[in-house]
């Protein structure tokens, strides 16, 4: 299937990078020149020049991942949450509407040496109520939406909620 891209936007103002931070119960995120405040995390603006042929004209996708829907969310947040036994940050969460439900999932791999990955999911029967899930693998019954990311003894998993249904995704 390839290396898929998860991320792309057409932005009408310049900056070299994305900036992002969360305080109390707020986000910001900004289109900015330099990653010069330690406030911030940064993702690099790519600039591409001329897409693959494959994805030049394309609105679908022929190749999706397979979903496997998991139980409820404390499964999910587990599927999210595992690459931190790797001392990697956890897997975001993707959020879209499914017909009458929501859909929050994450793309994962069964095994780090295969190629290819799986979306995990659970269904909700509303929008997600907030930008976290909080999570600790020792109090896992008090896994919950948060605001806020700054209650010692949990992980925040980012929710990414998306305009419309991820278009890598199979249902």
């Amino acid at each position: 299937m390839g290396t898929p891209i998860f991320y792309y936007f057409d932005a009408k103002t310049n900056g070299e990078f994305l900036a992002y931070r969360s305080y109390g119960e707020s986000e910001e995120v900004q289109l900015v020149e330099s990653a010069s405040n330690a406030a911030f995390i940064y993702a690099p603006v790519i600039r591409v020049k001329k897409m693959p042929k494959e994805l030049e004209s394309r609105n679908e996708f022929e190749d999706k991942f397979l979903a496997v829907e998991v139980e409820d969310l404390g499964s999910l947040v587990k599927v999210g949450a595992y690459k931190m036994l790797f001392e990697e940050p956890p897997l975001p969460l993707f959020g879209f509407k499914n017909g009458a439900n929501w859909i929050l999932g994450a793309f994962a791999r069964i095994d780090d040496y295969e190629e290819a990955s799986l979306f995990f999911y659970t269904r909700m029967s509303g929008e997600p109520p907030a930008g976290f899930v909080r999570y600790s693998p020792a109090k896992t019954a008090e896994t919950a939406f948060s605001k806020k990311t700054d209650e010692h003894g949990f992980v925040y998993i980012k929710v990414v909620k998306l305009a419309e249904k991820h278009p890598l995704v199979q249902f």
